[in-house]
């Protein structure tokens, strides 16, 4: 079945369930067949506009889901068909999840060093059947073909990056072709809940749909996306009107 994919001020976003998303992870990796998973927000499609390395990523990416209920909103007040919103951590869940069911691989790249480090430990233990194929954080000497030689050389099935937008997205979107795992997926921020440096939003954020603004207001470097969220919502729906006039 050929999946409905909206265009949000020209970003593509895919109409998945978490379900869809667990249903092909295990078809892509069967088949070893090239995954990318892209969370999309308001922010990385307000970033699109103006980075065409971005845009191409997401207009290339096999699954962008909404990770954003503003996505999710302009996607319901414009007559479109996305209407769950999917958070990016829980997406690497579930792949973490398929690893350690079939005892695969995994890689990753990116956070401070103590950061990447405790993610990995944390993750062994919470995922014992899977293997940690390597982890290179963020802040490495490593020349970027050495950065893909060493986790060609792991034979990673998955690889998570956190780099940070928009600077994973490039990278990926860049060295994607030379990189060998099946599993590709950007997670921003993830490595630092899981290694225990950030708590997520308490459960009344989550499942209100604002744990955006919880972790705006957590961390000050978050704090402009309280400013973003409007804008973007403003931009969407005028984008939605002239495209409906054409």
């Amino acid at each position: 079945m050929t999946r409905k994919v909206e265009y949000v001020l020209d970003t593509p976003v895919d109409c998945l369930t978490m379900s869809d998303i667990e249903s092909d992870i295990t078809k892509h990796m069967a088949q070893k067949k090239a995954m990318v998973l892209a969370s999309v927000n308001p922010q990385i499609i307000l970033m699109s506009e103006k980075n065409p390395t971005v845009k191409a990523f997401l207009q290339q990416a096999s699954h962008r889901f909404a990770d954003g209920i503003g996505v999710v909103k302009v996607s319901g007040w414009t007559n479109g068909s996305i209407n769950e919103r999917i958070a990016g951590i829980d997406v690497m869940e579930k792949v973490l999840e398929y690893s350690d069911a079939h005892h695969t691989s995994i890689f990753l790249y990116g956070a401070k060093p103590d950061v990447v480090k405790k993610a990995s430990d944390n993750i062994k233990l919470l995922y014992p059947g899977l293997s940690i194929a390597g982890v290179i954080d963020g802040y490495t000497t490593l020349t970027d073909k050495e950065i893909i030689n060493t986790i060609n050389q792991s034979q990673a099935d998955c690889l998570f990056v956190a780099l940070g937008s928009p600077r994973q997205e490039e990278w990926l979107q860049t060295y994607m072709p030379e990189l060998t795992p099946t599993i590709f997926q950007t997670v921003g921020g993830s490595f630092d809940v899981f290694s225990g440096e950030v708590k997520r939003a308490p459960e009344f954020f989550i499942k209100t749909n604002l744990e955006w603004v919880y972790r705006s207001m957590s961390n000050p470097k978050r704090f402009n996306r309280l400013f973003q969220a409007p804008l973007f919502i403003a931009k969407g729906l005028m984008w939605h009107q002239k495209q409906s006039k054409e």
